[in-house]
C-alpha cells in the first residue's frame, strides 16, 4: 500500500463528488445484499408464511427482489460503469504524472530511474496519434470483447472451468490495470500483448484478488467489490516496478528460462476476422504481434 500512498492524487485532482457517489452507491449494495435482503427473506418467512401462507410469502419475496434488482441495483449499476470509465482514466492520468515527477526529481538528484516495462520507441505519450491509433483501438476495444466472451465459455467447462475461469479473469483484470498506464507511454498494442504474454506469472498474480472477489460473490455485491478495488489497483500498477518483482519473486535465472504463454493466441484469429468485417478490408493484420526477442528487448530498454 505505500506504492497507493505514494501516487495518490492531490486533493483538488479527485473528482470527489463522483468518489463520494460511487463509494455510497457501491457500500448500499453491499448493505443489501449482506443484511437487508436476508432480514427481509426472515421477516417474510416466518412473520408472514404464518399468516397467510407459505406460496403468497414466498411470491412476496420474489418480487420484492425483482423490484429491488430492476428499480435499484441494475440501474445503479449501468450509472457506476458509466461514471468509473471517466474517474478511472482521471485517476491513471494523474498517477502517471505524479509517477512522472518522482522520476525526473530522482534523476536530478542523480539517481536515474526508468519506467519499467515494455517499450514505447520513442512515441509520445498517449499513442502515436493518427489512423493507427484508432485502427489499434478498435482492435483492441474488439480483441478483449472476444477475450471476455472465451473467458465466460472457458468457465462451463467441466471439471477445469472453474479453475481456468479464475486464472484468465486475473489476466484479464490485470491487463486493464496496466493498460492505463501504457496508453500513457504511447505502447503500441503488439509491444503490451508480447510483454504481458511474456511475464503472465506476474500478471495472474497481480490480478487474482479482483478475479476472486467477482467468482465468489454473487453479481452485484462482486461488481462493488470490484469498483472498489480496481481504482487501488490502478493506482498501484502505475507504480509498479514489473520487471524488478518478477526477477526478485521468480528469480533472475528462471525469469529467463520461463516460457512465453500465447494468452492472447485463441482471441487473435477471430479478433482479426471481426475487425475486416467491421472494416471492409481483407489484407494483413491490423495489429502483427511482436516475437519473444523482440519483446524481451524491448522490457530490457526501460
Amino acid at each position: 500500500m505505500g506504492a497507493v500512498g505514494r501516487l495518490l492524487p492531490c486533493p483538488q485532482a479527485q473528482p470527489q463528488t463522483h468518489n463520494v457517489i460511487l463509494l455510497s452507491r457501491n457500500c448500499r449494495i453491499l448493505v443489501w445484499e449482506s443484511a437487508l435482503a436476508p432480514a427481509a427473506s426472515w421477516l417474510l418467512r416466518y412473520l408472514v408464511a404464518p399468516c397467510l401462507g407459505s406460496l403468497p410469502a414466498r411470491g412476496a419475496e420474489v418480487l420484492l427482489q425483482l423490484a429491488y434488482q430492476a428499480l435499484w441495483l441494475l440501474p445503479v449499476y449501468l450509472v457506476t460503469m458509466f461514471i468509473s470509465c471517466g474517474i478511472y482514466n482521471d485517476i491513471a492520468q494523474t498517477a502517471y504524472l505524479v509517477k512522472q515527477q518522482q522520476q525526473q526529481q530522482q534523476e536530478r538528484k542523480g539517481a536515474p530511474a526508468a519506467p519499467p516495462g515494455p517499450s514505447h520507441r520513442g512515441q509520445p505519450p498517449g499513442g502515436s496519434g493518427g489512423l493507427e491509433n484508432v485502427a489499434q483501438e478498435v482492435y483492441r476495444v474488439v480483441l478483449f470483447c472476444v477475450f471476455f466472451a472465451e473467458v465466460s465459455t472457458i468457465g462451463r467447462l467441466p471439471y477445469v472451468g472453474y479453475t481456468l475461469n479464475v486464472l484468465f479473469l486475473s489476466w484479464l483484470y490485470a491487463y486493464y490495470c496496466f493498460d492505463y498506464k501504457w496508453g500513457l507511454q504511447g505502447v503500441r498494442l503488439p509491444e503490451r500483448l508480447a510483454y504481458f504474454e511474456r511475464r503472465w506469472a506476474f500478471f495472474a498474480g497481480f490480478g487474482l484478488p479482483m478475479a476472486l472477489s467477482t467468482v465468489l460473490l454473487s453479481f452485484y455485491p462482486g461488481a462493488a467489490v470490484l469498483a472498489i478495488l480496481f481504482p487501488v489497483y490502478i493506482l498501484v500498477s502505475c507504480d509498479s516496478d514489473v520487471n524488478a518483482v518478477h526477477d526478485r519473486v521468480v528469480g533472475k535465472a528462471a525469469t529467463s528460462s520461463l516460457r512465453h504463454l500465447p494468452i492472447f493466441a485463441l482471441a487473435l484469429w477471430p479478433t482479426q476476422r471481426i475487425v475486416q468485417l467491421l472494416t471492409g478490408g481483407s489484407g494483413a493484420p491490423l495489429v502483427q504481434p511482436v516475437g519473444v526477442e523482440q519483446n524481451e528487448s524491448a522490457g530490457r530498454s526501460t
